[in-house]
């Protein structure tokens, strides 16, 4: 015997249609009530004036929780590698080893980019270290052996300085 699926009740928010889910999540969050993942899903076709008001509530709340205050930080960006084992459509980082003169910068390098961001008034820095290249890539994997490493996440050189 086939199990039933369970229907939604008309007091599940999710049974709304999608513009009365919508409003219903406006009404919450001007209220400041807590809001179902249905109801915040339902946000998500907001559109028109039901966006203009949800923008104004996030900026309110934005703005209790947070002030107008805006702050940053400083950073040096040091790129240790630009290889990636990953295939995001969206990311503007990574490149193959063919579009690169070697796999990883030196600690020379490391250390240039970072006195020069020192100069520019840096006062972090940001590694970034595409997700084990080394399994994609054989040159990767090659200049990491080389140089006694099991993998790129296991190259501590570059935290010590």
């Amino acid at each position: 015997m086939a199990e039933a699926t369970p229907q939604r009740t008309r007091s599940d928010p999710s049974s709304l249609p999608p513009r009365a889910l919508t409003r219903r999540a406006l009404s919450r969050a001007e209220a400041g009530k807590a809001l179902s993942v249905d109801e915040a899903e339902g946000l998500i076709a907001a559109r028109g004036q039901d966006l203009d008001r949800l923008m104004l509530v996030a900026s309110g709340l934005r703005e209790l929780g947070h002030g107008s205050t805006i702050t940053y930080s400083r950073k040096v960006f040091i790129p240790l590698t630009m290889l990636c084992r990953d295939h995001c459509h969206y990311c503007t980082f990574a490149k193959p080893p063919a579009k690169l003169e070697r796999p990883f910068l030196s600690l020379e390098e490391v250390v240039a980019i970072a006195e020069a961001g020192r100069a520019l008034g840096c006062k972090e820095a940001l590694f970034t270290l595409g997700d084990r290249p080394e399994e994609r890539y054989p040159v990767a994997r090659e200049w990491l052996a080389e140089r006694g490493y099991s993998g790129s996440s296991r190259r501590p050189d570059c935290c010590r300085i």
